[in-house]
C-alpha cells in the first residue's frame, strides 16, 4: 500500500494521475523504467524510441514531465491532508482481480479502508431512476450479501447503486464504490451522507486522480472496475440502453457470472434486466438460492418467511399476505382483505411493530425482509 511518504510515492502519484495514457500502458512503462522516478526524468529521446507510444501519447508524457518536483510534492501533501491512499500494480494491496482484466488501471486513489480482497464480492448496478420497487429489492438484497460476509461492490449513483450500498453499511458489512471522478469529490452531491459513511465504514475508489471532475466519459470506463472486482454482477433494474448494461458486457468479458432482477414487462426500467434474462443471465428469485449457486450458502436458524408463517395469527397472516414490496393504499387493503377499518389498522400496526411491513408513505405499506 503506497502511503504517500517519501519521493517514491510522489511520483507514483504522478504516474497514477497522468491523464494521458491507459492502465496498461503505464504498467509497461513502469516494468520497462523499473520505477515511476526514473520514468518522470526519462529523456525525450528515451521516450521517442518506446514502441508502445504513439507521438501523442509521446508529447503527452512529455507535457506530464514538465511539471515541477514542487508541484508533485504539493499533490502529495493535498492528499495527504485529505486522507486519500494509493495502491498501485504490484502493491500488496492492489486487488488481484483486476489484474488480468482488459486495460487495468495502474492505480486506485481510495479514502476508507479497502475491502478484504479475498472475500467473495458481488457488484450491485442499476437505474439511477429506479422504482421504489427496484430501490427496495437493492437496499434488502445489499443488507443480505453483506450480513453473510460478502463485499457489496457498487458506483454510489443515485438510485440503485448507492440503496444496495446503504443496505450493505446498515448490516455493518464490507461496501466498496467506485467512482468517476476524484475520490475527493462527492458525486452526486445528493448522496453526501453516503459518501460520509462510506469514508467511515467503507471505501470510495477511483483510478482518476483528486480533482477530476464527474465526466460522462470517465462512467463506461469506471463500469470495468466495478465488474472487475465482483465475482458475480447483479443488475437490479435498468432501461434498455444503460450504464448498468455495459456494466454487465464488461462482466461478461472477464468471464462474470451475471443475473438480473425480474420486473414487470410494461417498466421501462425493467426492460433492460428482462433482456439479460432473455439472453441467459441468471435469474435472482431469492438470497438463499442465490448464495447457493454462488457457493457461499450459509445456514441460518430458519428462512425468514417461516419465521412469520410460524410467528404470524390468522389476521396478521391475511394482511401480510398482501403486500409485497410495491406499495398498497389503506384502501386496496380494505378490499382485498374484507377487514373493518379499525380491525386493519390495529393488524397493520402489529405488523409494523413486528418488523414485517413498513410504511413508506401515509397509509402506504410494504413488506419487509422479503428476501
Amino acid at each position: 500500500m503506497s502511503n504517500f511518504e517519501g519521493d517514491y510515492n510522489k511520483y507514483e502519484y504522478w504516474l497514477a494521475g497522468m491523464f494521458s495514457l491507459s492502465g496498461r500502458k503505464k504498467i509497461y512503462l513502469k516494468t520497462m523504467f523499473g520505477d515511476a522516478k526514473t520514468l518522470y526524468r526519462a529523456k525525450a529521446e528515451v521516450l521517442e524510441r518506446i514502441p508502445v507510444l504513439n507521438a501523442r501519447e509521446k508529447e503527452k508524457v512529455q507535457a506530464s514531465q514538465s511539471r515541477t518536483e514542487e508541484e508533485l510534492q504539493k499533490s502529495l501533501e493535498y492528499c495527504v491532508q485529505n486522507g486519500i491512499l494509493l495502491t498501485s500494480w504490484q502493491d500488496k494491496s492492489y486487488p488481484e482481480r483486476l489484474e488480468n482484466i482488459y486495460n487495468p488501471p495502474y492505480g486506485l486513489f481510495y479514502r476508507g479502508n479497502l475491502p478484504e480482497w479475498q472475500k467473495p464480492s458481488v457488484g450491485i448496478v442499476g437505474a439511477r431512476n429506479c422504482t421504489y420497487y427496484g430501490k427496495t429489492v437493492a437496499e434488502q438484497i445489499g443488507e443480505r450479501l453483506a450480513a453473510a460476509g460478502i463485499v457489496v461492490v457498487s458506483g454510489m449513483a443515485a438510485g440503485i447503486d448507492g440503496a444496495a450500498q446503504r443496505g450493505a453499511l446498515r448490516s455493518g458489512g464490507s461496501t466498496c464504490s467506485v467512482l468517476g471522478c476524484g475520490v475527493d469529490i462527492c458525486y452526486p452531491p445528493g448522496n453526501r451522507k453516503l459518501y460520509g459513511q462510506l469514508i467511515e465504514a467503507g471505501c470510495v475508489l477511483s483510478e482518476y486522480p483528486p480533482h477530476t471532475r464527474p465526466l460522462a466519459m470517465n462512467f463506461p470506463q469506471r463500469n470495468r472496475i466495478i465488474s472487475g472486482l465482483s465475482d458475480t454482477l447483479l443488475v437490479v433494474e435498468a432501461k434498455e440502453k444503460s450504464g448498468s448494461l455495459i456494466t454487465a458486457d464488461f462482466a461478461l468479458e472477464q468471464g462474470k457470472d451475471v443475473y438480473a432482477v425480474p420486473g414487470r414487462i410494461f417498466d421501462l426500467s425493467s426492460q433492460g434486466t428482462n433482456l439479460l434474462i432473455r439472453q441467459g443471465a441468471g435469474i435472482f428469485l431469492n438470497m438463499e438460492d442465490f448464495l447457493k449457486e454462488m457457493h457461499i450458502f450459509r445456514k441460518t436458524e430458519e428462512d425468514s418467511s417461516q419465521k412469520q408463517k410460524i410467528s404470524l395469527e390468522n389476521l396478521e397472516r391475511l394482511v401480510y399476505s398482501c403486500l409485497d414490496l410495491t406499495p398498497r393504499s389503506l384502501e386496496e387493503l380494505l378490499v382485498e382483505t374484507g377487514l373493518g377499518l379499525g380491525v386493519l389498522v390495529e393488524t397493520l400496526a402489529t405488523l409494523r411493530e413486528m418488523g414485517y411491513i413498513s410504511e413508506v408513505y401515509k397509509n402506504y405499506y410494504i413488506r419487509t425482509g422479503i428476501f
